[in-house]
């Protein structure tokens, strides 16, 4: 699924699509979706 962060222990967490969501090193139950690095430009009118 991709890359995430903890929102408790705040460590960074690979899931892929049969994991559960939750955090193998502390246990929490929300996790939140890592930004990418690179810049989206988009032509505004």
């Amino acid at each position: 699924m991709g890359l995430y962060r903890c929102g408790q222990c705040d460590k960074e967490v690979e899931l892929t699509m049969s994991d559960p969501i939750r955090c193998p090193f502390c246990g929490f139950k929300i996790l939140f979706k890592t930004r990418q690095k690179v810049v989206k430009r988009v032509k505004a009118r």
